[in-house]
């Protein structure tokens, strides 16, 4: 069976729990969005807030990782227990807010309401964009990715970063960092 990719929305305060117990479950435990995941799929969470419904704003893509399982189960038995996934996720990850990448990902180019297709909670991505996701968030090495070299290359950003006045970037800790 091919290889399939998710993006998985929930707040941040979920996003940790997932990524801490090594789970992915949809919104409200539902069973329609993780019984279509394989083993080997990509899944990438997206935090519109950070706590739900009126937590402040955070629009960012905070954790990548593979599904483990063969099948989804149930998280404490019966009844109103939500349907999960196994997932390994990544040891060390950074929030990586999705406005910087709109324009690079086949979700968000050229769709002003992409937002929408959010509602259902989960839905499939492009290989494409779980690399430029998985990408994002990965905490910065002494190296380039791959995948960060051909998009410099791609979209010319290798010549926009040698303008002068361009400011250094914050190097302070980030507040949503992710460790295991």
């Amino acid at each position: 069976m091919a290889i399939r990719y998710w993006l998985v929305v929930q707040p941040f305060d979920r996003a940790l729990a997932m990524v801490e117990g090594g789970f992915v479950q949809a919104p409200w435990g539902a069973l329609e969005g993780v019984e279509q995941m394989g083993v080997s799929d990509g899944v990438v969470i997206y935090c519109p807030r950070e706590v739900n419904p009126d937590g402040e704003p955070m629009r960012s893509v905070v954790q990548s990782g593979y599904v483990l399982d063969e099948e989804p189960y149930r998280a404490g038995g019966r009844g109103s227990s939500p349907w999960r996934r196994e997932v390994q996720w990544m040891r060390e990850a950074r929030p990586a807010p999705i406005r910087p990448l709109r324009e690079l990902l086949d979700l968000t180019r050229n769709d002003k309401y992409w937002g929408e297709r959010l509602r259902a909670g989960w839905l499939e991505l492009s290989r494409r964009d779980f690399e430029i996701f998985e990408d994002a968030v990965r905490r910065p090495s002494p190296e380039p990715s791959a995948l960060g070299m051909g998009l410099i290359r791609e979209t010319g950003l290798a010549q926009s970063a040698e303008r002068p006045g361009r400011g250094e970037p914050d190097s302070g800790e980030d507040p949503y960092s992710i460790r295991f």
